[in-house]
This record gives C-alpha cells, structure tokens and sequence, in this order.
C-alpha cells in the first residue's frame, strides 16, 4: 500500500510539474505581443500610386513575418479627406492610424477622438521617442498631453508652384517668379497647349497658397484650410476671417478672370483628378508642392514624362521669409476606438527602425521601383526597367507621417536645384511664430462645423472663380459665415493665440 501510495505521490508530482511547466509555457506564449495575427486599419489623406497596392502586398508579407501583423493602407483623396476623417471618427469606424496634419489635429485632438499617447509612447516606441527633445514634443501637447507621433524631419511650411519648365520655354517664358509670370505662362498654356489644362483637376488648394503668400495672410497651427488666420508675421495680435477683407475681394475678381479664360474645368470641385497626379500623366501645366515635394515630383517627372524639363517657383519669394515646419507637420494619431494601439505604435516603431521595412513602405520594391547607388541614394526607377513600364507607389500622407531622418535616402542626380532651393529657405528662415500653436475647438465646435460647411458650399467656387457675379457671391458668402457664427470662431481663436503669444513671450 506505501509502494503504490509512493508512486502515486511520484506520479502528482511529475503531473503537476508537467502541468506547471504547460502554465508558464502558455503564460510566455500569452506575453509576446505579436502572438495573435492583427490587421491594422490606416486612413490617410492624398492619392495612392498605381503601384501600391503590389508594394503593400510585399510589405505585408515581411512585415507579417516579423510581428505577425498586416497594414491595410486607405488613402481617401486630396479633394474630400476632411469629410471622410469626420465621418470615420465620429462613428466610430474602425480605425488604428490616421495620418495627422495641423489642421486635422488641431480639431480633433482637443475633443477625445484620438487615444492619448503621452505615457505609450516612450513605453512601446522607446528608440523613436528618444529622437526627440522634450522641447519638440511640447510643440504637439495639447493641454500637457500627447495625441500623436510625430514624423521625424523637418521641412519648411511655404509650398510653391511645379511647373513645366519646357512648356515656358517654348513660348518665350523664362521662368516663373511673379504672378505676372505665372499669368503668361497660364495664358501661353490655354491659347496653344491641346488636352493640356494649366491646372488638370481641383485648384483650390493651390490657389489659397498663392492667395495667403501674395498678400502675406499666416495660417494658425499650419492649417492649409482654416479662413481664420493672422494679418502678417508682423501682425501677429490681428486675427481674422479672411472673406472679410479687400485683398479676397480683390483676389476672388483675380480667380474670376483665370477661371473665365479656362485655367481650369468649370466642374473642377467635383473633379476625380488632382494636379499632383495630372501633371504625371501630362495633363496639367502646374501642381502645388512644398521643397521636398517638388524634389519628390522631379522624381516622379523623370520616370513618367522624361522629355519634361521641370522647374520649382517657392512661394516664399512672394514673402520674403521662410520656416520650418512645427512638430504637428505630420504625424499619426491612434482614433479613440481603435483596439489595437498597443501593436500599432509597437508596429510603427519597427518601421522606423527597420531600413528594409522603411524602404519598402517609402520607396516600393528595390530592383523593381528603385534601386541603390553605393552611397546608397535612390534611383528610380530601377537600373534596367523602362521608366514607362513602372508605375508610381505612392501613400501621400502615409508616408510624409512616417519619415525619419536617420532612414531617408536621397535620390541620385534628379534635381540639382534642391540644394539651392533649400540654401535660399535657410537663407531668409524666420522663427515659426505660429505653426505650434493648438487650437481647442470644443467651446465652439458646433460653429466651427457650420463655418466649415458654409466654406464649402460658398467659398470654394468663389475661391476657384466659377460664379457669375462675385460681389454678390462674396456677400452672401460672408452672410452665410455671419449666421454660422464665424464672429464667435474668430474671437475663441484669437484669446487662444494671445495666451499662446504670452506663454511663448512672442511678440
């Protein structure tokens, strides 16, 4: 009976040793952060490449095979992406990363719709957090917290007018450096160029800048589509709408006239295309672009159209000054909803970190889209391919949000003039007095969404020239901002900017 009790007794001990060493291997298994397979869902704004989606599919794959996780890319359009984050964070779609700018973070990061990252991202993007100083970070604080990742480069804000250098030169035009200059060049463009328009799809984002630059208007927070704004950089304390003022009159009669001799579509609102893709395909004389996207398209021009000789007009030469943009340039931001912000900044900060990751997701696939020179910059597309048989891979905000620094490469002989574009930016850089202010937009959000309505219902086609009297356009527009309370949406944002002003001791 002790024998048989004694093997027994043996038999327990071995069972629960086993069952012992089955708990700590399941509690192990349970403690990798990759052990379930995730898809992960990323908005961004812009266009996607013809390309991407093959580009995506190899990504995923290795990218599966490093952290069992997969990225499905959206990119929702250039024209409508604005709608489309509303919508997506105000029904709680499901979403893990959002590309962020100025003026989409400005607006929903003080009310909620993004996951408050201040104490996740140094535990789970350790490397990628240690880039910053607790200076950069700040610039992206609202109220003392974190609602996004930063990219990690710095570029300046003013964007500027591509354009095709051998259209110019073909009819006598040196270059475009004034409005003048753009005008002839748009009018040469429209009087002799078939199926070319000077501006092939929406123009309103171009147009603004060259309206803000031309009469030295500032954008608060970088926002590139907010009608409040501030008077000058000199004038920092006048802040206003400006529909209200004489230089939008002036420019709305400027705009009638170019839209009137066919600059662009009359249905150009409700165009599918945009400039940045047409003048790929040869479609359109001009896109906007700041430095590093102008560098970014002489890349693009040389694979797509190679017989194209291109050129770059900064619209900081309208302004005299440049700067740099804040840390809320771009980045991502985890939406409130998401169920998967743990392994979505774990995955951002493999992607950082990883070159074959960060490359693939940047550039698309090597000996295909790119290939390397021994100092390692790019050439594209790939030694052997034929430029016409390549498409372009491209994720517009997806990919300005996950630049770092320390992984960029370069491309190889496209552009000799970027190093002298960003000589001249650096030579007249001026402190960035207003691109880290934070806007909290909850104490008038319901008049900041009937403004954004008005603006788009009345302001966009007296912005692109496409009513029949502009005056009495311009009156009812203003009318109509009056009624969804633009007095209240400038008064909230001037107190803001005054105790941002004080707090930064700007002057």
């Amino acid at each position: 009976m002790k024998k048989w009790f004694s093997v027994f007794l043996i038999a327990m001990i071995a069972l629960s040793l086993y069952a012992g060493g089955s708990s700590e291997t399941a509690s192990s298994s349970s403690d990798d952060p990759f052990a379930e397979p995730v898809e992960l869902i990323l908005y961004s704004s812009g266009s996607s490449g013809k390309d991407t989606e093959m580009v995506m599919d190899r990504f995923n794959e290795i990218l599966s095979e490093k952290c069992n996780t997969t990225i499905d890319v959206t990119c929702l359009g250039w024209d409508n992406y604005l709608n489309q984050y509303q919508l997506i964070l105000t029904t709680g779609e499901p979403a893990d990363l959002m590309y962020v700018n100025p003026n989409i973070y400005s607006i929903y990061a003080p009310d909620g719709a993004f996951m408050d990252v201040t104490d996740l991202f140094p535990e789970y993007m350790p490397t990628v957090y240690s880039y910053f100083t607790q200076e950069q970070l700040a610039q992206a604080e609202v109220d003392g917290r974190l609602y996004m990742i930063p990219s990690y480069v710095s570029n300046f804000v003013q964007n500027g007018i591509f354009y095709r250098l051998d259209l110019a030169h073909k009819y006598g035009i040196d270059e475009i450096n004034s409005l003048e200059t753009f005008e002839q060049y748009a009018d040469a463009i429209v009087q002799n160029e078939e199926g070319i328009r000077v501006i092939d799809g929406n123009p309103e984002q171009a147009l603004f800048q060259m309206f803000m630059a031309n009469y030295g208007f500032e954008p608060i927070a970088a926002s590139t589509t907010s009608i409040v704004v501030v008077k000058s950089y000199d004038e920092i304390h006048d802040i206003l709408a400006y529909p209200f003022t004489d230089e939008y009159v002036e420019w709305a009669h400027r705009m009638k006239d170019w839209a009137d001799k066919g600059y662009w579509s009359s249905n150009a609102l409700s165009s599918t295309m945009d400039p940045w893709s047409s003048i790929q395909v040869g479609t359109s004389a001009v896109t906007q672009a700041n430095a590093d996207g102008a560098k970014n398209m002489m890349g693009y021009m040389k694979q797509k159209l190679p017989d194209a000789e291109c050129a770059y007009w900064p619209l900081a030469e309208l302004t005299g000054y440049s700067y740099i943009y804040p840390m809320t340039g771009d980045g991502f931001a985890i939406p409130a909803s998401s169920e998967n912000a743990e392994r979505a900044l774990r995955v951002l900060e493999l992607i950082k970190t990883d070159q074959e990751l960060f490359d693939l997701w940047m550039y698309g696939i090597e000996g295909y889209h790119y290939s390397l020179t021994e100092n390692g910059e790019l050439i594209k597309p790939a030694e052997g391919m034929d430029p016409a048989s390549v498409s372009n891979h491209s994720m517009s905000g997806a990919q300005y949000a996950m630049r770092v620094q320390n992984l960029m490469r370069n491309d190889a002989g496209v552009w000799d003039g970027y190093d002298d574009l960003i000589a001249y930016l650096q030579s007249i850089e001026v402190d960035n007095k207003f691109g880290a202010a934070s806007i909290d937009y909850s104490a008038v959000q319901s008049e900041l969404a009937a403004v954004n309505q008005v603006v788009q219902q009345y302001g966009y086609p007296i912005n692109i020239g496409i009513v029949d009297d502009v005056d009495a356009a311009i009156a009812e527009y203003r009318e109509q901002l009056e009624l969804a309370g633009i007095d209240r949406l400038v008064e909230e944002v001037s107190r803001q900017m005054e105790e941002y002003y004080a707090r930064n001791g700007i002057v």
